[in-house]
């Protein structure tokens, strides 16, 4: 019973000690922002082809995640089809980009 109750103790440590190791290793970020509901937001990565497009929801915040790290252009167009000027913004990795 010793050796199991040691054996649990010694995964169980190094499982917690590599949760930060598999943190550190991400290379994606996250965008959020706020915008009117049923506004369409684009992001487009000029240097890895990167595409996601989402629709706002009725609360009017978004949320898009697991964006790869680089420079990017938010663009949000507006359900009367008119559209904001494109934002530029920089991903790195395991940081939220708040876009205003």
């Amino acid at each position: 019973m010793k050796l199991n109750l040691r054996t649990i103790a010694a995964t169980a440590t190094l499982l917690l000690g590599t949760a930060g190791l598999a943190q550190a290793q991400s290379t994606s970020g996250n965008i959020q922002g706020v915008a009117a509901a049923g506004d369409t937001i684009l992001v487009q990565g000029a240097e890895n082809g990167f595409t996601r497009e989402i629709t706002v929801e009725e609360a009017g915040k978004y949320s898009i995640r697991r964006v790869p790290t680089g420079k990017y252009l938010v663009l949000q167009k507006h359900a009367d089809g008119t559209a904001e000027a494109p934002k530029p913004i920089e991903i790195h990795a395991g940081v939220t980009v708040r876009v205003q």
